[in-house]
């Protein structure tokens, strides 16, 4: 197995947080430290993943995400670039210069001014895909039109959506089915997609790979963030909602996706 969605914070370079999360600093509840989460991976039997970003904790400073994964085998870093700031493609380059194999393109909470499906958005989508860089869009569902335009609008490679785009899966997620049409989309089927999926958890994966198929589906266990269960607990549940499925369907959404998106 590997886990798409992964969170280090050095508490060191613990910066103020722009998200307006409503969980708060939950890296003060839990030991979000390099090490301490990649021993809770090997205990449940996961072997790698990748470490996104945690802008709550570091903002848009990749540092802490980039050090972690290139001291570590078995792990790759999912990076920020400011979309703000001088030269955000340059950013880009120089962190796949150092071996991150992931962008975090980061929308939330949603900005004054929305900049995923603009001019710069394309240009670092184009840019992953010369670079062999996946991005990830990370927005609430009220962007995820602008998603759409962006995958219109941007050459490239794959394309993945954080969480289902915090869509429940199953009920009222017909922005995702508006999305499903693009064959570049990948999806990452994180623990808050079977938490608050219209049904249960094995009904959520099965939504998924009518939408998109199992090959664009790649789960994540957003853990530390998530740590109101043991990480082996993540695990289980995302083996459980897949154990139904074929082999060749299973493998796919717990390490092949992820392999292929961001293990290059």
């Amino acid at each position: 197995m590997l886990d798409s969605h992964l969170h280090v914070v050095d508490p060191a370079r613990v910066a103020a947080d722009p998200t307006g999360n409503p969980a708060g600093a939950w890296w003060e509840r839990v030991d979000a430290r390099p090490a301490p989460v990649m021993a809770r991976l090997a205990a449940g039997g996961v072997d790698g993943g990748v470490l996104v970003q945690a802008v709550g904790a570091h903002g848009l400073d990749d540092v802490s995400v980039a050090m972690a994964a290139a001291g570590a085998p078995g792990f790759v870093a999912m990076v920020t670039v400011d979309p703000a700031g001088d030269d955000p493609i340059g950013a880009l380059d120089r962190a796949a210069g150092d071996g991150a194999t992931g962008l975090r393109m980061f929308s939330v909470p949603t900005p004054e001014v929305p900049w995923i499906d603009g001019d710069l958005a394309v240009a670092l989508v184009e840019r992953c895909a010369e670079l062999g860089v996946t991005p990830s869009v990370c927005c609430l569902p009220e962007e995820l039109p602008r998603v759409d335009r962006l995958l219109r609008r941007a050459g490239g490679g794959e394309v993945a959506l954080d969480h289902a785009g915090f869509v429940p899966v199953g009920g009222d997620d017909g922005a995702l089915v508006d999305l499903a049409r693009h064959d570049r989309l990948v999806i990452k089927l994180s623990t808050g997609v079977f938490d608050h999926a219209a049904g249960s958890p094995v009904a959520a994966v099965d939504r998924l790979i009518d939408l998109v198929g199992a090959d664009r589906i790649a789960w994540g266990s957003d853990h530390p963030q998530v740590h109101d269960r043991p990480y082996d607990e993540l695990v289980t549940l995302a083996r459980d909602a897949t154990a139904h499925l074929p082999d060749a369907q299973r493998a796919a959404i717990l390490e092949g996706t992820t392999a292929r998106c961001w293990f290059r």
